[in-house]
């Protein structure tokens, strides 16, 4: 074997490498790492270690992707049950107001409307929606008499009234006649008014 001279310069760098080297291949961790690092520039090297390695890691990995999905399945399980409990608990609760605004009054016809605005507006508690709507739907308001005279036939009409002075103050039937006769057409072209309107 030919004798090479070497520099101290060298020598001492090559023997720090030779001690970095064995300092990392008596390490386990370490010892992989440069097994692994050296076959991705050497992919074709054969190396028993890692050969080994996933070999006996193979059947670990098939686990581990099974379990993998079980807890996936398990847990999408779970999200669909929690789900479903809430869902149950809110129509639960919907049916309850329902209830609520039925005994409180409202017509089945009253009831779809509400839930119709429900489903509209996204509104989920019904006693909100039906209020929602009554104020988007007032009552209509009462009737109130238009015309002369009292409608309390108990009270005695006031001085103010004409045609009741004047139907009272006369003596012969023709005259009442007369005289109610006016009113009526009187009432008949306010009410026709009324309804041009």
């Amino acid at each position: 074997m030919p004798v090479v001279e070497l520099d101290e310069v060298e020598l001492q760098r090559l023997q720090k490498q030779d001690r970095t080297v064995h300092a990392l291949m008596a390490n386990p961790q370490a010892k992989k790492k440069i097994f692994e690092a050296y076959k991705v520039v050497e992919p074709n090297a054969r190396i028993p270690e890692l050969e080994m390695e996933e070999a006996a890691r193979a059947p670990v990995a098939e686990l581990e992707k099974t379990v993998k999905e079980l807890r996936t399945q398990i847990d999408a399980d779970k999200a669909e049950r929690e789900k479903q409990a809430r869902l149950a608990e809110l129509n639960g609760s919907v049916e309850s107001g329902m209830a609520k605004l039925r005994r409180a009054g409202w017509t089945d016809d009253g009831l779809g409307e509400v839930r119709k605005l429900m489903d509209e507006r996204g509104i989920i508690d019904p006693e909100i929606a039906a209020a929602y709507y009554e104020k988007q739907h007032p009552p209509q308001a009462p009737a109130t008499p238009s015309g002369s005279g009292p409608w309390n036939f108990m009270e005695p009409p006031t001085d103010d009234d004409a045609y009741i002075k004047a139907i009272t103050s006369s003596k012969a039937a023709a005259e009442n006649e007369n005289l109610v006769m006016q009113e009526a057409h009187k009432a008949l072209n306010e009410f026709r008014g009324a309804q041009r309107r």
